[in-house]
């Protein structure tokens, strides 16, 4: 048996994720179990004529199927348990990285977290993510962020904890992925694993005991030029919407998902960040994020950091 600690949950697992740290046994039970079974039957959850899909999904907030081809089906339930019934010939990194994605992303949805779409990064207690559409430079942004005062939080998928006027969320999985000419720029070490262009690089995590407060998010453009500008809320809480992890299978018309957006929207402030394309001006990101940090947090919040050189 496995455990983990991740999102701010214990996970108690038969499958080993070698993404995840392990932890020790818990005194407490865990809050999510995963199980995987190999001797089951895919086609008594789906039927003969959507295995032949790529992916088919069916989700509730009490159960839910995830249907992946060549990996098999995972059962989601109450937010609290997921079991995969694997085929044949399942590839446990493929297995890991569903796992670990859109998975994730429906279970934190029967949780009542609203998922982004998004990577994080923090200073002390304040948190701020990026938004974009694919290919805009979130993991980019936060490798940049990382040992310059900030730290990593979470890369692809952020889990939002929406209060009384607040926002939260926690660590995730702390691992991004990059192309080589972003990592060179950047000097970082050896990449985990490398697929094409693109490399998965790991980073120091904050402390999975922490709960950071989601402050500023910031929408990724390219311009000719660095400039930060707010975006008005009735714009952000589209934006939200836009940028939802699990935007392609909750529709707008989900009422529940779009209050949490607007919960969200009164909760942070977005702003749309523009810079230039040219990879070699990546490394000024982190002194403007932290000047307008400093501009815009609330004086409840401290924001103390140290750079590391």
């Amino acid at each position: 048996m496995h455990f983990y600690h991740l999102y701010g949950l214990n996970l108690q697992s038969t499958l080993l994720i070698p993404a995840l740290t392990e932890i020790s046994p818990p005194a407490l039970n865990p809050d999510v179990t995963i199980q995987i079974v190999t001797d089951g039957c895919i086609h008594h959850y789906v039927p003969q004529e959507v295995t032949q899909e790529p992916i088919a999904l069916q989700i509730h907030p009490t159960d839910a199927l995830v249907y992946l081809q060549d990996i098999g089906v995972f059962i989601i339930q109450g937010g609290c348990k997921i079991v995969l019934v694997a085929t044949q010939d399942a590839n446990p990194e493929q297995i890991c990285q569903a796992l670990l994605g859109v998975v994730l992303a429906v279970l934190f949805y029967q949780r009542g977290l609203y998922i982004l779409h998004a990577s994080a990064a923090a200073i002390g207690t304040i948190a701020i993510a990026f938004l974009g559409d694919s290919g805009a430079g979130k993991s980019s942004a936060l490798a940049a962020v990382l040992d310059q005062g900030f730290m990593g939080v979470t890369d692809d998928l952020t889990a939002v904890q929406i209060g009384a006027g607040d926002a939260t969320i926690h660590s995730g999985v702390p691992r991004m992925k990059l192309s080589a000419a972003v990592a060179h720029k950047l000097k970082l070490a050896e990449p985990v694993t490398q697929a094409g262009e693109e490399s998965m690089f790991s980073f120091s995590p904050a402390s999975n005991a922490d709960t950071f407060a989601l402050r500023n998010l910031y929408v990724l453009e390219y311009g000719l030029d660095w400039s930060i500008e707010p975006i008005p809320q009735p714009q952000a809480i589209i934006e939200l919407l836009r940028f939802s992890g699990l935007k392609s299978v909750l529709p707008i018309r989900n009422r529940h998902y779009f209050k949490q957006a607007a919960q969200l929207a009164n909760s942070v402030s977005l702003y749309k960040l523009r810079r230039p394309q040219d990879l070699s001006q990546l490394p000024q990101m982190p002194e403007l994020l932290k000047d307008h940090m400093r501009s815009t947090h609330s004086e409840k919040y401290s924001l103390k950091y140290e750079v590391v050189k």
